[in-house]
């Protein structure tokens, strides 16, 4: 993805420097009881902070410099203590392994009365991104996932081949605490992972019943690494056995996520990717799940008097709102059997959107191209929309991402992924210029507003 500015110009992301790196964020500077973790992962690192919620704190992501490490960090306020504050972030940094699919190990711990970060002694290999998407950011209540989750983040971080296959296995057990369970699940999970090297890795074992396999990954593997008093054992000065595990361990790795997804529905990216429940999932909750079901079987429950439908803001991701999408309110809603066609409008009815909600496919339906329609009543307002709407236009085509919240609340409702233009090429300095032509039109109407009103002394 090509990162751009407010004018949709691309631009390289760069590291700053120590001194830059708080610039646009004054409250980093602000003194106070500070806790940071300071951390070594394989995914990329934002360069910009970062402020967001989690488990009801504000925590804020600390860019990488070329000076200093990376990392994450928590002002103390409302009686939390040190030790709870640490707890916190550190689920949150496996939340962000599991999202991430990818380890993350704290380092060093630092803070005091500002967020000092620990000194980096690297200068280049760094893998970086403006910043998370952290929009659906999960906070699992339960302790069994916590686990799990922290678990898998321990696992994906561990470069050794051994301690990470025990502690993939341990994510099982955390998921299926009961032997005869874990190992039915087990049995009938292997031959259905998809993956590759599981595949690969699945028939190098000497037997392709999932019965044997399962009962040579618990004796050849989590057994003969945990334990030195038995047979068959792990001898780490055997090249065979680390040959063995390397190829091994995509089994129980994929065997882990499966058991994440399917016993705690926390789904990983590719899994959420492919089924696009986002994109639907905060309407499910305003129609209900009966009415939906209905829907589904062909009748037709749903109309405006049957949900309380909200009014909503429509936005693009990392791009500043939008004067007419800003709480909007329902003009239409059409029934298509197992679709809703909906129609929002501006309060002031200059602007009207439309989308259908497509619940047998899980998919937001949206065009740019016949999906907006405004009206120009020769009013500043009308003008300042125009010019609005053409942003829009310009954000989307490159690669805007749909955000659809609930203005009352802010809780995002659904979203799309990014858009990408199939066929077409993108006039950049024309959408630019026809956004500038807009602001000259607001200002032209502005002047007229202003001639017109009568002279007071």
């Amino acid at each position: 993805m090509v990162m751009r500015d407010e004018a949709g110009m691309p631009f390289l992301i760069k590291i700053q420097s120590r001194e830059k790196k708080f610039e646009t964020a004054p409250e980093l500077k602000q003194k106070g009881s500070w806790v940071c973790l300071n951390i070594e992962t394989s995914c990329q690192w934002p360069v910009n902070p970062q402020r967001f919620e989690f488990a009801g704190y504000e925590m804020w992501i600390i860019p990488i410099t070329l000076e200093e490490h990376g990392g994450i960090a928590m002002k103390l306020s409302g009686g939390i203590s040190n030790e709870d504050a640490e707890l916190l972030m550190y689920r949150f940094l496996s939340v962000l392994s599991w999202r991430e699919n990818s380890g993350i190990t704290v380092a060093y711990r630092s803070g005091g009365s500002s967020p000092y970060m620990v000194g980096l002694n690297k200068k280049s290999g760094f893998v970086i991104c403006e910043q998370f998407d952290l929009t659906e950011i999960i906070c699992p209540e339960d302790e069994e996932p916590r686990i799990a989750l922290a678990l898998m983040r321990e696992a994906r971080s561990l470069n050794h081949h051994g301690y990470a296959f025990l502690s993939f296995w341990r994510v099982l057990e955390v998921s299926y605490p009961n032997p005869k369970a874990r190992i039915a699940w087990m049995v009938a999970t292997l031959p259905t992972l998809d993956g590759t090297d599981s595949k690969e890795a699945f028939n190098s074992i000497s037997s392709n019943n999932a019965d044997e396999i399962c009962k040579h990954l618990f004796e050849s593997g989590r057994c003969a690494i945990a334990h030195a008093a038995g047979k068959p054992i792990i001898n780490p000065d055997d090249p065979r056995d680390e040959r063995r595990l390397y190829r091994e361990l995509p089994l129980v790795r994929q065997l882990a996520e499966r058991a994440v997804e399917e016993r705690f529905g926390i789904l990983t990216r590719s899994t959420e990717y492919a089924l696009h429940l986002y994109e639907l999932r905060g309407w499910k909750e305003v129609f209900g799940e009966d009415h939906i079901k209905r829907l589904l079987k062909g009748v037709s429950p749903v109309d405006g008097k049957h949900a309380d439908v909200p009014t909503i803001n429509i936005r693009l991701h990392q791009r500043r709102e939008y004067l007419p999408f800003e709480n909007m309110v329902i003009a239409a809603l059409v029934v298509d059997s197992a679709r809703i066609n909906l129609s929002y409008r501006s309060q002031d009815r200059l602007v009207e959107i439309r989308f259908q909600l497509d619940f047998s496919a899980e998919r937001l339906h949206f065009s740019i191209e016949n999906g907006i329609f405004g009206h120009d009543d020769n009013s500043i307002r009308a003008a300042e929309y125009q010019r609005e709407i053409l942003r829009f236009f310009r954000d989307y085509l490159m690669n805007g991402e749909l955000q659809i919240f609930d203005a009352d609340t802010g809780k995002l409702m659904s979203r799309k992924d990014a858009f990408m233009p199939v066929n077409c090429r993108i006039n950049l300095d024309r959408c630019n210029a026809n956004i500038a032509e807009a602001q000259a039109e607001v200002d032209r109407r502005k002047s007229a507003a202003r001639s017109a009103r009568p002279f007071q002394p």
